[in-house]
């Protein structure tokens, strides 16, 4: 698993246990690529930090024997995501964002976490015609297999899977 983990003293809003500090790297054994079954990133939400992140997901997902099509599906849904929790999780100041992404046999699940203040129970299942945004999670909706939404006063998870279709056959994480 692939994991960065802010500088020590640095409140993210969660705990990290001693063995989760520092980055750890997948371990070669042998010839061939390296593909991590699992993926985790902490960032501050911040515009630039949610692109890179967005870098990061994409040289993790080219280790994995997906198409395009599938690529690109789960490199834009998880971008909204990390852009929603930049735009909307701490409008009192700054927080962090958290991405984790794994495959399972056919199925890749990206999650995306904050702390922030939630997404409002009343917030419009439709995009506004003269707004700029509101699109976020609708467009989630449409490019993933399934989404999953968890949001509350303590923050936000978005859970969104796909079963891409060169994963069904290829050989299992």
């Amino acid at each position: 698993m692939y994991r960065q983990t802010p500088e020590t003293g640095v409140d993210t809003g969660e705990q990290i246990d001693a063995d989760q500090a520092g980055t750890t790297a997948p371990e070669r054994t042998g010839a061939g690529p390296v593909v991590a079954p699992a993926f985790e990133e902490l960032a501050p939400a911040l515009p630039n930090e949610m692109a890179g992140l967005r870098r990061k997901l994409i040289q993790w997902l080219n280790e994995l024997p997906l198409d395009p099509d599938s690529t690109h599906d789960i490199t834009l849904a998880t971008y909204e995501a990390l852009a929603n929790v930049a735009a909307h999780a701490y409008p009192d100041g700054h927080g962090w964002a958290r991405l984790q992404a794994g495959r399972s046999g056919d199925t890749v699940t990206v999650t995306v976490t904050d702390t922030g203040c939630g997404i409002p129970a009343t917030r419009p299942r439709t995009a506004g015609l003269r707004t700029s945004g509101g699109r976020g999670l609708l467009l989630i909706d449409q490019v993933t297999d399934q989404s999953e939404i968890d949001s509350s006063a303590q923050g936000t998870a978005v859970r969104m899977t796909w079963r891409p279709p060169a994963l069904r056959n290829a050989d299992p994480a």
